[in-house]
């Protein structure tokens, strides 16, 4: 992507650069700020968009409705740093990165609460004990990354002030592991769910209900662009600073699309689908409770 050197100054002239402390700009190419105020814009009016159907749907008194609207919320802020500019500015972005970290802890809540169901109701997929297990393991390990994750907004912070800009560009490839192997985890167990416990195929699925199409092809879609996310922090071959780049934003709007376009748990929505269990796995875990 080029642009004119006629271009070049009115960039400039729209996005002022200098010194300033945790002004990114200051070593930004034009080509990276079109992007990023590309990416930002697209990532914002996706949540918007997204929390508004949020807010449409959601029913009082359902705790997993509300933490999915603030999880759109608090990532939607870190969509606003690319169009601001005065002194200080490197606070701001710093600010908005920690909500965007929190959003990442309540969306991995957000999957277990969708997947919980399958473990821990009275005719639950799992034995009590599995599912015990399963929900101590989760929120445990989901737990210890509390700490990593304030390293990572102070890291944040002092990359984008200017303070220490070595540590974070050799952290960054490595965020993936404190923020999705939860939400990775919930999206095998409903491929396991559906194709081990439910006489249904993919494809009768997605026939019944298109919105479960689009939810496995966000899926899909979010994990591609976390992968390229981490290649794309390991050589940076779209931008000239560390973690400006389109695949995180990108990954990050279809990773909430998941959890919008089904607001409930997993076992409500195929309850609504009309999906009949196995009655031979019915009757199994029933006798062993």
């Amino acid at each position: 992507m080029g642009s004119s050197p006629d271009s070049v100054p009115i960039l400039h002239a729209l996005v002022p650069r200098d010194s300033d402390t945790g002004d990114w700009r200051a070593n930004a190419s034009s080509e990276d700020l079109i992007l990023e105020g590309w990416s930002q814009g697209f990532l914002v009016g996706s949540l918007i968009i997204m929390a508004a159907i949020t807010i449409a749907n959601m029913r009082r008194r359902v705790l997993l409705h509300k933490l999915i609207l603030l999880e759109q919320l608090m990532a939607m802020c870190h969509g606003t740093f690319c169009f601001m500019h005065f002194k200080g500015y490197g606070w701001y972005l710093s600010g908005t990165a920690a909500l965007l970290y929190l959003s990442w802890i309540v969306h991995n809540l957000v999957a277990w609460m969708k997947m919980k169901p399958f473990f821990l109701d009275q005719r639950g997929m799992f034995k009590p004990r599995t599912g015990t297990w399963v929900r101590n393991i989760y929120l445990t390990s989901l737990a210890l990354t509390v700490p990593v994750n304030v390293f990572q907004i102070f890291n944040n912070f002092r990359f984008f002030n200017n303070i220490n800009t070595t540590l974070y560009p050799s952290v960054r490839p490595y965020e993936p592991l404190i923020r999705d192997p939860w939400w990775i985890f919930t999206c095998l167990m409903l491929f396991h769910v559906i194709r081990r416990c439910y006489s249904t195929s993919f494809v009768e699925l997605i026939r019944k209900s298109p919105r479960f199409g689009i939810l496995l092809a966000a899926i899909m879609f979010s994990i591609s662009f976390t992968a390229l996310d981490i290649v794309a922090s390991i050589h940076n071959f779209i931008g000239s600073t560390d973690g400006i780049n389109p695949w995180w934003k990108l990954s990050l709007v279809f990773k909430c699309l998941t959890d919008t376009i089904m607001l409930d748990d997993f076992k409500t929505e195929l309850r609504k689908l009309g999906i009949i269990r196995i009655q031979k796995q019915e009757k199994r875990r029933n006798s062993a409770q």
